[in-house]
């Protein structure tokens, strides 16, 4: 497969290594350290993470769409992108000095950075447009997508010394195992380094056919009106819908899954970062692949295909837990990971109008976002109301006449099952979106 030349441009560089850049922060605060910190070594319940996250994301649901439209008639957007993750750095950064006995001060603001690099990604989206266009932009997007696994096998690995004081079993001079919380430190360092990239080498395409000026009334009247617009471009609304469902359940994925890993399949911290590097590995190269095929293939028969495997593998891992069989569904999961994020970005811009990424990437979000507040949410009362020390859990643990360690693990396969109803329900509306909705220049 040959490489094309449009990947070694300066400002398709800039604009992947955010890419990068932010899945240092996804992987190693939102599924492999934080919520494992707070339920494993402060031993809190989940829910308030559940709780902060999807607060966080109701919030970004609520503001962003609205910045997106100022975004596109300031033409500023990496001016917002550069403040909200410098914002998101910061706050990650203020919390291990923090006394634990703040802890809700702490959830509070883990809420806060998670709403600031949630909100830095309409920015970024938008952008992609400027840096490439057509059926490159497929190619681009899928390639940002596999240099983001890159970031987070980076992230996981460079912060493990700080953390266990060794890399996997190698002990590691001048450094003392920190614990999870260790993590916070070099990931809120490393996202910002690898995110400054962006705002040097990629340039903002101005259109000047877009009003410079509008204030946050108009904004969120313009939003609206983007609401209604959406029958102006066949099918933009029927996709939003679905990725509602789609995102409720990988948004409920990335967050669990370190912990789901520990709980039920047993893994170590050692275990959990090789099983997500061989994962991540795994997607990474999957993801560039699919970008390549993406830019001569349908988008929603890609789409489709994709979410079928989605489902698939949320079942398998209900049904399995052997290491290996693990290892290939964590793969595998991967893969369709950076899928769903390589096609649905240039799905939805290529039914829209350029001049208004800002803003229909601002509604993707709400879509998105409001799916994140569902989704957790559910996750966290699941296994609440079924763990086997409360009357329900103990109730159908005793019906089922499982083993304690059973017990243990139910809840959280209960709900894995409630995702895999989410992605039925969202591929049941997107089936009916139009077979022809791309809009490919060169």
């Amino acid at each position: 497969m040959k490489i094309p030349h449009i990947i070694f441009r300066k400002g398709v560089i800039g604009w992947s290594l955010y890419d990068f850049a932010n899945t240092i922060y996804s992987m190693n605060i939102l599924s492999l350290y934080f919520k494992r910190w707070v339920v494993e070594d402060l031993g809190r319940d989940g829910l308030f993470y559940d709780i902060a996250y999807s607060g966080s994301m109701l919030l970004t649901g609520l503001i962003m769409p609205a910045l997106g439209a100022i975004s596109d008639h300031s033409q500023k957007k990496k001016l917002f992108l550069l403040l909200l993750t410098f914002f998101c750095c910061t706050a990650i950064g203020i919390i291990p000095i923090l006394p634990t006995s703040l802890f809700i001060l702490i959830i509070a603001i883990f809420g806060f950075s998670n709403f600031f690099y949630e909100g830095g990604m309409v920015f970024y989206n938008a952008l992609l447009y400027s840096v490439s266009d057509g059926k490159d932009a497929r190619l681009v997007s899928g390639f940002g997508v596999a240099l983001g696994y890159l970031g987070a096998i980076f992230g996981m690995i460079f912060v493990l010394p700080a953390v266990t004081g060794t890399i996997f079993g190698l002990k590691i001079p001048w450094f003392e195992a920190g614990g999870k919380v260790a993590a916070f430190y070099p990931t809120a360092i490393f996202f910002f380094l690898f995110a400054l990239p962006i705002f040097f080498w990629a340039k903002e395409v101005v259109s000047p056919d877009i009003p410079a000026k509008i204030d946050i009334r108009k904004a969120y009247r313009y939003v609206w009106e983007g609401i209604k617009d959406t029958r102006r471009y066949p099918g933009v609304l029927r996709f939003l819908i679905a990725d509602y469902f789609f995102e409720d359940a990988v948004a409920t994925v990335i967050l669990n899954m370190g912990i789901f890993s520990s709980i039920v399949i047993g893994f170590s911290d050692a275990s959990l970062t090789i099983f997500l590097i061989i994962s991540t590995t795994s997607a990474m190269l999957g993801s560039f692949v699919i970008g390549y095929l993406a830019q001569s293939r349908n988008l929603k028969k890609m789409m489709t295909t994709i979410i079928f495997g989605w489902i698939f593998v949320l079942l398998m891992f209900v049904v399995f837990e052997n290491g290996f069989i693990i290892y290939i569904l964590g793969s595998l999961m991967g893969v369709l990971l950076g899928g769903l994020w390589t096609v649905s970005r240039p799905f939805l811009a290529e039914m829209v109008p350029k001049g208004e990424l800002g803003r229909f990437f601002g509604l993707y979000s709400l879509s998105g976002r409001a799916a994140a507040v569902l989704g957790p949410i559910v996750w966290g009362i699941m296994v609440f109301i079924f763990n086997p020390t409360r009357p329900l859990g103990k109730a159908l643990s005793g019906y089922l006449n499982l083993s304690q360690t059973a017990s243990i693990k139910l809840p959280y396969r209960l709900a894995v099952l409630s995702l895999i109803i989410m992605m039925i329900l969202g591929l049941f509306i997107f089936r009916k979106l139009p077979e022809r909705n791309e809009r490919i220049t060169q």
